[in-house]
């Protein structure tokens, strides 16, 4: 059903790419409508294969700008980067915010750009949900994995997603707010609705999966939330049979802090081999690879 949406959208949809001078910024940009308002991606062309960058809870494209195109050069693929709905260059939409609506604006936007096919999904923090929803709808479509410090059900779990949700909302929930503060009270009003939702969705077998946990203990937080947020990670490597990086001298935020360490997990999700990404069976593991 997904799937003939967003293949009915993509034919309907307005696509502008414009190339940017290599003096300027080594990418295009590429507008593309989704459900009436408009997505904004920046495309640095490779190959044929497509590195698709997910950031993490109020980062849009720019939060990959030292990174792109490293990416590129070090796998050949074309990496795209993109502002979620009210982030950047990106329309808010009015309506409130449905995790699954997310996922079909990025696969509507990739297939307008001829991108949907032979994807590495590489998601930081809040970006690992998007991608592991993203590979349940289109798991066809899907190569391999790379969570940088992503969220997990159990490492939300031991923070409280009600209680993040809260937080998030009484930081952005201001007079006179930006624009990014409304998209992000946007997200954080259904943050914990989409937490749950994530229950349903379990990771993929049969294609290369790297999660990577940040190294140093974030300012403030309590050993018992730390251990369960690594052992969400750890628990990720062993259902999807995956292997485990850790970015030693990075913080939550390992694209800025570590960026060679991503480098390092794409490129090995390139070098190693892959078969068809299948749903995992509930209650089994997926084969180490």
């Amino acid at each position: 059903m997904l799937e003939l949406f967003a293949r009915a959208s993509a034919l309907l949809m307005l696509v502008v790419v414009a190339a940017v001078g290599a003096e300027s910024t080594p990418y295009e940009q590429a507008s593309t409508d989704v459900r009436g308002h408009k997505l904004q991606f920046r495309v640095y062309r490779g190959g044929q294969a497509t590195v698709v960058l997910e950031s993490g809870f109020g980062y849009g494209a720019d939060a990959w700008d030292g990174l792109a195109s490293r990416l590129r050069s070090a796998t050949g693929a074309t990496v795209i980067s993109y502002d979620r709905a009210g982030l950047g260059m990106s329309d808010l939409p009015d309506e409130p915010y449905d995790i699954h609506e997310e996922v079909i604006g990025l696969h509507t936007g990739l297939l307008a750009l001829g991108r949907s096919h032979d994807v590495v999904l590489v998601g930081h923090s809040y970006g690992g949900y998007l991608i592991q929803l993203y590979a349940n709808f289109h798991p066809e479509d899907v190569r391999g994995l790379v969570y940088a410090d992503p969220t997990t059900i159990a490492g939300i779990d031991a923070l409280n997603a009600t209680k993040m949700a809260e937080s998030l909302i009484r930081q952005n929930d201001v007079s006179n707010p930006t624009k990014q503060q409304r998209a992000n009270l946007r997200i954080a009003k259904s943050y914990a609705s989409a937490h749950e939702t994530m229950r349903r969705y379990p990771v993929v077998c049969d294609v290369p999966v790297v999660v990577i946990t940040a190294g140093k203990t974030p300012q403030g937080m309590a050993s018992e939330a730390l251990d369960a947020w690594r052992r969400g990670h750890a628990e990720l490597v062993a259902q999807s049979g995956g292997t485990r990086m850790i970015a030693e001298q990075s913080g939550h935020m390992v694209p800025f802090d570590q960026p060679d360490v991503v480098i390092e997990a794409v490129s090995s999700v390139f070098k190693s081999p892959h078969g068809r990404a299948r749903l995992a069976t509930p209650g089994k593991l997926c084969a180490a690879r």
